[in-house]
C-alpha cells in the first residue's frame, strides 16, 4: 500500500532529523506522518473526532467553566 510506504519513509526522515538534533525538521516530518496516517482513516470517524474536539474547545472557552 502506498500510504504504508510513505509512512515508513516519513518516519525514517523524522528519526534521522531527531538523531541529528534538527528538532524543526523532525516536528515537520512527524506532522506529515500524522497527515498521511489520518488520510487512511474513515472520514466519518475524523468528522466525529473533530466535532468532539470543537465541543470540548467551546466548553473550555466558556466563562462558566
Amino acid at each position: 500500500m502506498e500510504a504504508e510506504r510513505r509512512l515508513k519513509e516519513v518516519s525514517t526522515n523524522a528519526k534521522r532529523a531527531e538523531e541529528h538534533g534538527d528538532d524543526g525538521l523532525a516536528a515537520a516530518e512527524w506532522r506529515r506522518y500524522r497527515l498521511i496516517k489520518d488520510s487512511t482513516r474513515d472520514p466519518e470517524e475524523l468528522l466525529a473526532e473533530g466535532i468532539a474536539l470543537s465541543v470540548q474547545a467551546l466548553e473550555l472557552a466558556s466563562p462558566h467553566s
